[in-house]
């Protein structure tokens, strides 16, 4: 009875999706959040789609929280903002205590708000993808205040992580396997699950796959995997440059920062810190606008500076630390880029008729923005605030579209949970592929090299001076003796 009475619930809930997918409205509380990686040119789309729609944008950026720093945070210049309002932009101070998820979620929750109040459409940009997340899903992860509470009602969790590694082994092994042994938040969070719920979390991730494939609903919902009834009201825009193209344009970015005084920026912030240290006021080099781009790669020219240094050396920490921010931008490019896909992708799947309102659009030809980004762009958000007609296919916007959603959406190769350490590197893995990816890494092939060669050395022999080595030979090309001083990249 209890089979056939969720069989017939799923087909109701079925039904009721498509009714209301071949019956289109307007949204009632319509939102717009554009995303991308950094370089991409989201928050010009987010001024257009402001622009057309009567629009006001709310920043989620992290580091364009902060007040001033125009530059190391890449603000959108005034005069390129259209007078659109902007908010949670320039919102706080250099020394408040850096937000944490939930007060993010609560000031920009209050700020949509206003805005509907106001008739406006809020528009959410930025490249920090997990306040967007918090902003599309609920409870997508334990926030500051939960973790407490739960502290509170389950005191094993404030405990050591090896103390509650071993807790999870004993009523969870199946989690327990799959977490590395130092990922301290997720093992955290698979034993809150099994203590919240009192069942393993991996039975109840099983279980919501299971639904999934068979068009259910979840029932419980955790970590965000909930399938609600209700219409999805969100429009999200994933502004997407070729990779190659992208790697070029940041680089060139970097280098108009500089000349638009990057480094009186940076400098101005070291001479922050050397006052609040000299209050006695330790910084937290790790947490809010410290760990930004672009300050931390510069840490080393800015000390330089401050103890004297020569000249030549100083010049070369200025020019090390630019390639540092290059490397670093384009690094966190791909991060962005990836969070999309393994992060807010899968999310947009567990709710009902969300990945039909994911639209990719292509910015890799800057000369063809207005074609390739703007016109699509507007087009489909016309029709989905008036509500006249179905959306478009997203796959079918463009070539570039259907490859993107297509990668992002592609079924994730299998893995194998197979906990491994190396003994001779250190190194632990979770799975059989990531365990051979390993063996097969420089690092390792190095290390035991360097262990073979050191067996052939007897115990009791002194190797000679490497002078006298030097004179009995040559050379010795096939030693590739270059390789023991070159740093071994990590797996």
């Amino acid at each position: 009875m209890i089979a056939w009475r969720s069989s017939r619930q799923a087909i109701i809930r079925q039904a009721r999706a498509i009714t209301m997918a071949a019956t289109p409205r307007p949204p009632r509380e319509p939102l717009v959040v554009v995303l991308g990686s950094t370089g991409t040119g989201k928050s010009d789309l987010a001024v257009e789609l402001a622009t057309q729609f009567r629009g006001e944008i709310i920043n989620a950026d992290a580091m364009q929280l902060y007040k001033g720093l125009p530059i190391v945070t890449n603000k959108m210049p005034v005069a390129e903002r259209r007078g659109i309002p902007h908010h949670l932009l320039d919102h706080t101070g250099l020394d408040d205590t850096p937000w944490s998820l939930d007060d993010f979620k609560r000031s920009a929750a209050t700020t949509i708000a206003d805005i509907r109040a106001r008739g406006n459409l809020p528009i959410v940009v930025g490249g920090t993808h997990y306040y967007t997340n918090a902003l599309l899903f609920k409870d997508i992860t334990v926030g500051t205040d939960k973790e407490a509470d739960s502290e509170l009602n389950f005191p094993i969790l404030s405990e050591p992580n090896d103390v509650i590694l071993a807790k999870l082994k004993e009523v969870d092994p199946v989690m327990a396997a799959r977490w590395h042994p130092n990922d301290h938040r997720k093992i955290r969070r698979s034993l809150e699950i099994y203590l919240q719920y009192g069942r393993p979390a991996s039975e109840i991730y099983e279980e919501q796959k299971l639904r999934k494939a068979q068009g259910g609903g979840s029932g419980q919902v955790v970590d965000g995997l909930e399938d609600d009834e209700a219409p999805w009201e969100s429009l999200l825009f994933w502004v997407h440059s070729d990779t190659e193209v992208l790697r070029a344009r940041l680089d060139g970015r970097i280098d108009k920062m500089l000349d638009a005084g990057l480094m009186d920026e940076i400098s101005g912030m070291h001479e922050h810190v050397r006052q609040r240290e000299a209050r006695g006021e330790p910084v937290a080099f790790d947490k809010g606008i410290w760990q930004s781009i672009g300050f931390k790669e510069f840490r080393p020219y800015l000390k330089a500076v401050d103890e004297g240094a020569p000249a030549a050396e100083i010049e070369a920490l200025r020019r090390a630390g630019v390639e540092q921010m290059k490397t670093a931008t384009r690094q966190y490019a791909n991060s962005q880029t990836r969070w999309i896909r393994t992060k807010t992708v899968p999310l947009l799947q567990q709710r009902r008729g969300a990945m039909g309102h994911l639209f990719v659009v292509d910015s890799t030809d800057v000369s063809q923005w207005t074609v390739n980004v703007a016109e699509p762009a507007v087009d489909v958000a016309r029709r989905f605030l008036e509500g006249t007609g179905p959306l478009p296919d997203p796959g079918e916007l463009s070539a570039t579209a259907r490859r993107v959603l297509d990668a992002a959406t592609a079924p994730p190769a299998e893995r194998t949970v197979c906990q491994k350490t190396c003994e001779l590197c250190g190194t632990t893995t979770t799975t059989l592929e990531t365990w051979e990816k390993h063996m097969r890494s420089k690092k390792h092939k190095a290390l035991v090299r360097g262990r073979g060669r050191r067996a052939l050395v007897p115990v009791d022999e002194v190797p000679p001076p490497a002078s006298d080595v030097a004179k009995s030979r040559p050379s010795s090309p096939d030693m590739q003796l270059g390789g023991f001083f070159e740093p071994v990249p990590d797996p």
